[in-house]
């Protein structure tokens, strides 16, 4: 929910509506026939230089003075206005001289059919605008940073400074009716899109859009990634990631629920829990194999650490997220705000795998020491985990590491105890950094979410083909953690050499064209809470049949192409997500599947560093029946 500037919740109240548009309607009426009439007038009135004092007035075709010389400038009459300068500045006069702008302004516009016009004024090199009438009254004051005057919705939106608590003014958009009537308080980032009575808006202190009324009524509340105008209703992409469709009657006729969302890690406008998302493990994802409870001992080698699992009910794909929160009960720990004055400490919330609240498993704590492999938290004074970087680690109920590179962690008060400066929390105040973490926050947590969606089914011509080639060995099996890595590939004259990691990030890439919404990013793969995920490859026809690059078919006579998804899926064999679409492996071996354009490598032995001398493979079907690559599945 928004705020107006006079501290009023909402985003206008507008009683008036019916009588004002009544009111509006005469208005632009009367101004049309002033308009004709003074028209006729002033087309035989034509600027004119004074040779005695070089300044301008205006001569009638007999080349009399009708309005006397006195301006250092003069455009021609237009409607019935003439701009004209006195002294560097700009006004307006009417046909008989008269001002009806004082020469204050650095540029005016001429009047529309709706008897309104742009003035501008510089104030420094910032340029202020605003919007008058043909009777000389500012309609809009000229404080404006820009201004839109919509004349086929008969409103104005405005661009003006907002006062923001501890940040001071931000510029933010409202909206007005023709007689400067605010309907909407600044409130938005961007001018509202108005169509048929009903405007698309985003917020300026979350970024998220909503729909609004000329009447002032908020018709969609703004809850959604994005919004736009499909016929006479709107396609809608709520926060959620659900897509909605709205009729002009703000009806909803259908939606569609992405699968794979996570509720993502909440800000609650707290400018500490914003600026702490994604520093060391705040906000991450900890499952059941990253999350561990510890005993610290002392061996010759120095600190160690015997990790065991947590006695929480993990159920399946539960985790856990380290957060802080204000605190309230002076608790051991508790960490000032130098800010404001005020406590803040770290709670473990644990949640299911979408992302919705189960319990607070520890309600208080404090981050105490980083390490190589994560950082440890204490628990309520009672226990003491670490939450291990790796989000890939180790599944065993138990094990010990070593706590290499061991420090202390001050957490005296927020910027010691969550790794953060005085200037990443007194930032997160102003909406606009605000909104920026908030749509980096809900992103982060979802990208490639349209990865989730099922493959489509093969049509009839190609089932047969595709049910025949992935009888091949290459298509049967299953890759699982550690022989799915990320690689660099550098071409040489026997082939190619790699350079293999232990990891597996990827870019993904969502577009969700209804709604003119796309995002992007790096995810690193997570193999499940028992690391039994696998990755499995597949056949799919090339879109563009057979002139669409891809893997051809030389051994069916289908003269089609086909390109290979990489596909991820769970430990009981069920779909997942598709980690990419390739048109064809790029090099293979009997050690391993190269696919450069992704920079995916499957290798059959888990841990290595390099591969030398991977050959090419050809871009067909016989090429894919040859390859038998020697992979053991590891469990």
């Amino acid at each position: 929910m928004l705020f107006d500037a006079g501290g009023n919740n909402g985003y206008g109240n507008n009683d008036y509506l019916y009588g004002c548009m009544k009111r509006i309607n005469s208005t632009i009426a009367i101004a049309a026939l002033l308009l004709i009439s003074m028209t006729v007038w002033a087309q035989d009135l034509k600027p004119a230089k004074d040779k005695a004092t070089k300044l301008f007035g205006y001569q009638d075709k007999s080349k009399n003075w009708v309005i006397e010389p006195t301006f250092n400038a003069a455009k021609r009459f237009i409607g019935g206005f003439a701009i004209v300068e006195q002294n560097g500045r700009k006004g307006l006069i009417d046909t008989e001289g008269a001002w009806v702008l004082k020469p204050e302004y650095d540029d005016i516009d001429k009047f529309d059919k709706a008897g309104l016009c742009e003035v501008m004024r510089k104030d420094g090199k910032t340029k202020l605008r605003g919007v008058a009438n043909t009777s000389g009254e500012l309609v809009i004051p000229v404080e404006c940073l820009a201004v839109n005057i919509n004349r086929s919705e008969s409103l104005i939106t405005a661009q003006r400074y907002v006062e923001v608590p501890r940040i001071g003014n931000k510029p933010m958009w409202g909206v007005y009716d023709f007689e400067g009537n605010e309907i909407f308080a600044p409130a938005f980032s961007s001018s509202p899109s108005f169509r048929n009575g009903k405007g698309i808006a985003k917020s300026a202190y979350d970024g998220l859009m909503g729909i609004i009324g000329n009447d002032g009524q908020t018709l969609l509340p703004f809850e959604n990634l994005a919004v736009s105008y499909s016929g006479g209703g709107f396609n809608v992409l709520t926060s959620e990631f659900v897509a909605c469709y709205y009729d002009s009657r703000m009806f909803k006729n259908s939606e569609f629920a992405y699968p794979g969302y996570v509720a993502p890690y909440d800000p609650a406008s707290d400018p500490v829990r914003l600026a702490a998302w994604g520093n060391g493990v705040i906000g991450m994802r900890l499952h059941r194999n990253t999350l561990k409870a510890i005993n610290i001992g002392q061996d010759s080698r120095g600190r160690s650490a015997l990790c065991s699992d947590l006695r929480l009910d993990w159920n399946y794909g539960r985790f856990v997220r380290l957060e802080p929160c204000r605190d309230q009960e002076d608790r051991p720990g508790a960490m000032l705000n130098p800010e404001d004055g005020l406590f803040y400490t770290v709670k473990a919330i644990l949640y299911e795998a979408d992302g919705r609240f189960v319990e607070e498993v520890s309600r208080w704590g404090w981050l105490e020491a980083e390490c190589a492999d994560g950082i440890i938290y204490n628990a309520e004074g009672a226990e003491t985990w670490i939450a291990m970087k790796d989000i890939n680690c180790s599944a065993r109920p138990s094990f010990s590491i070593q706590l290499t590179g061991y420090r202390q962690i001050d957490h005296s008060d927020v910027l010691g105890g969550l790794g953060l400066h005085s200037y990443d929390i007194s930032r997160m105040l102003d909406p606009g950094y605000a909104a920026r973490r908030c749509s980096e926050i809900r992103q982060a947590e979802n990208v490639g979410i349209s990865s989730y969606l099922p493959r489509p089914a093969p049509d009839l011509k190609n089932i047969r083909i595709i049910d025949n080639a992935m009888r091949l060995p290459l298509f049967r099996h299953h890759f699982g953690m550690g022989e799915v890595v990320n690689c660099k590939v550098k071409a040489s004259e026997n082939g190619a050499d790699l350079e293999l990691s232990d990891r597996l990030i990827l870019p993904f890439e969502d577009s969700f064209s209804d709604t003119g919404f796309s995002m992007k990013g790096e995810e690193e793969i997570y193999w499940g809470p028992n690391n039994a995920r696998t990755v499995m490859l597949s056949l799919e026809p090339a879109e563009g049949g057979k002139n669409a690059p891809g893997t051809s078919d030389d051994v069916f006579g289908s003269e089609r192409n086909f390109v290979i998804v990489i596909a991820l899926y769970e430990e009981d064999g069920s779909y997942l997500r598709t980690l990419g679409v390739v048109p064809y492996v790029d090099y293979a071996s009997s050690d391993a599947l190269v696919f450069d354009r992704l920079g995916i490598a499957l290798v059959n032995r888990p841990g290595q560093r390099s591969i030398r001398n991977i050959p090419a493979v050809p871009a067909n079907l016989s090429a894919l029946k040859n390859l038998t690559p020697d992979f053991r599945h590891r469990r």
